[in-house]
């Protein structure tokens, strides 16, 4: 499965809330560095990712929760 980082977080604690939408709204969400970035203490590079074919969808739902603005995926 091809995964693209939709959203990028600098704390570990923004992360679930975003997760939790989009999951709510049928979509899968992998996570990279969570676990990482928790046990080192550091800030940033938290990816959340969907699938290829859910991209599209994930974007659109992130704009009108208020989560992303359009002209962050140009």
């Amino acid at each position: 499965m091809d995964l693209i980082t939709i959203k990028t977080f600098n704390f570990p604690s923004e992360v679930s809330v975003v997760q939790s939408f989009l999951e709510m709204e049928g979509i899968t969400v992998y996570l990279k560095n969570l676990v990482a970035s928790q046990l080192a203490y550091s800030l940033g590079d938290i990816d959340m990712q969907v699938s290829k074919e859910e991209y599209e969808k994930a974007k659109v739902e992130l704009i009108e929760g208020g989560f992303s603005k359009p002209e962050d995926f140009l």
